[in-house]
């Protein structure tokens, strides 16, 4: 009997203030996270799920008040207030999180690879301790915390694949630059849960 790979399902800042009505809202943002909180709702078959949040208290030069929306933002994802909490699609499903990493307390912090859980442990070192291979990653935004998550990934060794229906984009634009990029880089694009490869 062949082993199957260790594979983790990666939850990117799936958030309030990213989705609609939020202070920094991708189109799209409360129906990606709807859909992720029923695939966690379901058999899915992963070994580990792991969340990510921006937990921004004070990130310096990526928080501005004239955002160019390229390297500088309007405030969003405060640690502490509501906005910064997982969307509530995925509290319900609390108990199926194995994991939840946060980041950027000080920084930028694209990538879910820059945070630590309240233990501070990084995401890394949890991958690494519960032998995953492969990471499957959703969540927001496609083209920025998704793509620099995945990246870091290959980058550190483990198979990725992005679960592109699973996300949403800031722009159609850098979404398009972003695909490219990873799939320059070895990230794997599939378009839903079920086309994955297992």
């Amino acid at each position: 009997m062949i082993k199957q790979i260790k594979t983790a399902l990666l939850i990117v800042d799936v958030q309030p203030t990213f989705c609609e009505g939020g202070s920094l809202p991708v189109d799209g943002g409360n129906l990606v996270a709807e859909r992720i909180g029923d695939l966690l709702a379901r058999d899915h078959g992963y070994d580990m799920v792991v969340t990510t949040q921006d937990w921004h208290i004070d990130p310096g030069k990526h928080f501005n008040q004239n955002p160019d929306f390229v390297n500088t933002w309007p405030r969003h994802g405060v640690a502490g207030t509501a906005e910064a909490e997982l969307h509530p699609s995925l509290v319900p499903l609390a108990g199926k999180i194995t994991f939840q990493i946060k980041k950027g307390e000080y920084e930028a912090a694209y990538s879910g690879f820059e945070g630590v859980d309240g233990g501070g442990t990084s995401l890394d070192e949890i991958l690494s301790m519960g032998n995953i291979k492969r990471i499957e990653t959703a969540g927001l935004a496609f083209d920025y915390c998704v793509k620099e998550t995945a990246l870091d990934g290959v980058k550190l060794g483990y198979e990725v694949i992005v679960l592109k229906s699973l996300t949403a984009p800031v722009s159609q634009e850098t979404a398009a630059h972003a695909e490219l990029e990873l799939q320059s880089a070895g990230v794997q694009i599939c378009g839903n849960f079920s086309e994955r490869r297992r």
